[in-house]
């Protein structure tokens, strides 16, 4: 069960997540069960848990302190077992010093702890998650879109902001703007037009160039490193050198 926590503040929180007796208040004609109670046996994820209100941010560590919790209006205390997961975009290092979320609760949430990076830090996910997106739209829309290798490289080099929200924007965009089956630069979002355009009219140093060509080559034999070591005319273990250089610099392996 999946739970946006910026969509619902105050007591519309604690209602989804704890459910509501009848009465408790106006407009409750009926008992409701929480999320909590509704997935007891199964998982719950808080998506930007970072944003709910203090009180919720009590009554969560008081579930997953003991297992318990009271549907608001009411006084029988109901018993669930529920992992839970919590997502959010936020520093919560920051906000618990600022007194935006408790501590208690920050460390009862990070038994264990996993850190995505921001889009801009995985370049070499551009490409795997637009690809991702494009085949979904063409299955939904019964088309067989494609990029150029121009749209490629646009995408690859804007730093993404908005991170995969944003890129599957631009991905449905080119989809609509496209008039057939080829989604090339003009057909993307003008930021990354104007992006691409810079970097066409800035020389390209030779690693740049030695850059662009290995991750072609890759491409075109699937990433195998073996067939693109012998295309090259090298060794495996000076691609492998390279490919590991084009990584810590940024690039797509």
């Amino acid at each position: 069960m999946v739970v946006d926590c910026t969509s619902l503040h105050g007591d519309l929180l604690e209602s989804e997540l704890f459910g509501h007796e009848k009465g408790a208040y106006t407009g409750a004609s009926d008992t409701h069960h929480g999320l909590f109670e509704v997935a007891s046996g199964g998982t719950v994820l808080l998506d930007e848990v970072g944003d709910i209100s203090p009180r919720a941010q009590t009554r969560l560590l008081r579930v997953l302190e003991n297992g318990r919790f009271r549907r608001v209006g009411g006084t029988r205390e109901v018993a669930v077992d529920v992992r839970l997961l919590a997502a959010t975009n936020r520093d919560l290092q920051d906000r618990m010093e600022r007194g935006y979320f408790r501590r208690d609760l920050y460390y009862r949430l990070c038994t264990l702890k996993i850190h995505v990076a921001p889009l801009r830090e995985r370049p070499s996910d551009i490409m795997v998650l637009a690809n991702h997106f494009l085949e979904q739209l063409c299955v939904r829309f019964q088309r067989r879109w494609h990029f150029t290798p121009g749209a490629e490289t646009a995408l690859v080099q804007w730093h993404w902001p908005g991170n995969v929200r944003e890129l599957l924007h631009a991905v449905e965009r080119a989809t609509i703007v496209a008039t057939d089956e080829e989604i090339d630069v003009e057909h993307l979002p003008r930021e990354l037009r104007e992006c691409a355009k810079k970097a066409d009219d800035r020389p390209q140093t030779l690693a740049e160039v030695e850059q662009l060509h290995i991750q072609r080559v890759l491409k075109l034999v699937g990433d195998n490193r073996a067939a693109a070591a012998e295309l090259l005319g090298i060794s495996e273990r000076t691609l492998y050198r390279k490919v590991k250089s084009i990584r810590q610099t940024g690039g797509e392996d």
